[in-house]
């Protein structure tokens, strides 16, 4: 039996924020450290909690992943 696009949309629901070592969750907007290639999946941190210094940090590519997000919690 297939996975359904929906199973798929929820399994591939982060993107890979390299400029910051982070991947960024979208459904529960969490970020967690990554550690060489493996993500770190303790004390993660709400978007909603970044400082401007790691929104700074964001290479283009890496902000434009998730503009969205940072507008909806007015970050930028």
């Amino acid at each position: 039996m297939g996975t359904t696009t929906k199973e798929k949309e929820k399994k591939m629901n982060y993107v890979g924020l390299p400029s910051v070592k982070c991947i960024y969750f979208k459904d529960t907007n969490m970020i967690y450290q990554m550690k060489g290639s493996q993500p770190i999946f303790k004390d993660p941190i709400s978007l909603e909690n970044v400082d401007n210094l790691w929104i700074k940090r964001l290479s283009k590519e890496d902000r434009k992943l998730i503009e969205k997000d940072l507008k909806k919690f007015k970050k930028i």
